[in-house]
């Protein structure tokens, strides 16, 4: 099956329930987006060991956190469906991450098999650094002060105790290499991208200071924790390219932390300068599969009213059916609403899921085909349709479904090989019938109204 799709069709199937069809994040952004994400920059390597082995805890993605789970995927994906995904992946949505060399995923997999757990980005960084983006700021210096104070001095009438060039454009109090009782003075250019109103937010422990062509935009004086309560935010409306900037900061006690995000004002997503604080996330949003673009969206978890390897298709148009892989048979069909994937994408959940559909009907859960008939798989076309796949001896037996008129779910049988061979339907009320016969080469097409 993995060989015969690209790596478009193998993403929509396994990745884009919680990365969005167009690499956004499903659910207006509730999940990681891939699209222009700079982990999909850099070392290849990065992009297959998450594959491989999972992802936990917090991560920073375009400046936002995100703390859900992405379940390892290593021993359901061969290497060559890997590497079809990744160099889709990294050369999608205007990505410009590295195509994955051939032997690339074996590499990787004959390195990481002893690896139980999933990563952390943490982990991941120290193995595959991300390569430094160009911040705003620009010209950047530091100067750190010894002293213990509870108000911003003015640090012009204090002696530094070092001057460095920041290079990597980002505002970090662990440059003063202290742990308290020191001030840091950053100075350089702010870059505007444009002549416009843009918003600053800075928080910290202890105080600081942002200023702006000799304007002060946020103030947090005096001595107090970086939880959000202190947080201040500041617009200021700039003329485009090079604005003086200078942020005051100092460090009393507790920990040595400053956070600082700026965009333009009116647009959503965040541009940090500073080391983004990972923030715990702990309400879990719903997933509903819902198609995209007209393209039928698929779930692969436990499902109610099925075996255990039901496999769930959600087509445009509110119709929905499972395919039991064990039965090998459709076992269900409804509309409305597809699942919501929450319970098995977040942390894990145990159990079965129910669709979240109207009208569940239930087509058969038992198995009426010979006992030699074996599950081959399924394809899918451009439209995500599925076709399955079954022998049976030396026949071979096609089910294919898609979308028809007028709340309808057409379904095709088509045998190849051997003589006739009588096809249960299961619910007769629904299908029309009971069985139908198929000849060698020859196809029926029937209709499952779901009005």
């Amino acid at each position: 099956m993995g060989a015969e799709q690209t790596g478009e069709q193998l993403y929509t199937l396994y990745c884009s329930a919680c990365h969005a069809p167009d690499g956004k994040g499903a659910n207006n952004g509730a999940f990681p987006p891939l699209a222009g994400s700079p982990w999909i920059e850099g070392n290849p390597k990065r992009s297959i060991a998450i594959v491989l082995n999972g992802l936990h805890g917090p991560i920073d993605v375009k400046g936002k956190t995100y703390n859900l789970e992405m379940p390892p995927q290593g021993a359901a994906l061969s290497n060559e469906q890997i590497l079809a995904i990744l160099n889709y992946v990294h050369t999608a949505w205007g990505n410009k991450g590295e195509k994955v060399p051939v032997d690339l995923v074996r590499v990787a997999r004959a390195e990481f098999q002893s690896r139980t757990t999933p990563w952390t980005a943490p982990e991941l960084l120290k193995l595959f650094p991300i390569p430094i983006q160009k911040t705003a700021l620009s010209d950047l210096t530091s100067r750190v002060y010894k002293g213990q104070w509870n108000q911003i001095p003015n640090f012009d009438k204090i002696q530094a105790e070092n001057i460095e060039e920041e290079h990597d454009g980002l505002i970090n109090p662990s440059v003063a290499k202290l742990d308290a009782n020191f001030g840091i003075v950053w100075e350089g250019n702010f870059e505007a991208p444009e002549s416009a109103e843009f918003e600053f937010v800075l928080d910290s422990d202890d105080g600081s200071r942002l200023t702006l062509n000799q304007n002060v935009v946020c103030e947090l004086n005096g001595t107090g924790p970086m939880d959000g309560s202190r947080a201040k935010t500041g617009k200021i409306t700039l003329n485009k390219g090079k604005i003086p900037f200078r942020m005051d900061f100092f460090q009393n006690a507790g920990p040595k932390s400053l956070s600082f995000k700026w965009r333009k004002s009116g647009t959503k997503e965040w541009n940090w300068l500073s080391e983004k604080p990972v923030a715990s996330n702990d309400s879990k949003p719903s997933i509903l599969l819902i198609p995209t673009d007209g393209k039928t969206v698929i779930y692969r978890n436990f499902i109610q009213g099925t075996s255990s390897r039901g496999i769930g298709f959600g087509f445009p148009g509110g119709l929905n059916l499972v395919y039991s892989a064990d039965n090998l048979a459709t076992e269900l069909i409804w509309s409305g609403d597809f699942m919501d994937a929450s319970r098995h994408w977040i942390d894990r959940g145990q159990g079965n899921q129910p669709p979240s559909g109207e009208n569940v009907i239930k087509l058969t859960n038992t198995r009426f085909l010979p006992a030699e008939a074996r599950f081959k798989g399924y394809s899918l076309d451009k439209e995500g349709n599925p076709t399955f796949k079954v022998s049976i001896g030396s026949q071979v037996l096609t089910d294919s479904w898609k979308p028809g008129k007028e709340g309808a779910l057409l379904r095709t049988l088509t045998l190849t090989g051997g003589s006739e061979l009588k096809i249960p339907l299961g619910n007769a009320a629904v299908a029309g019938a009971e069985s139908v016969t198929l000849a060698p080469g020859k196809s029926v097409t029937l209709t499952y109204p779901l009005n």
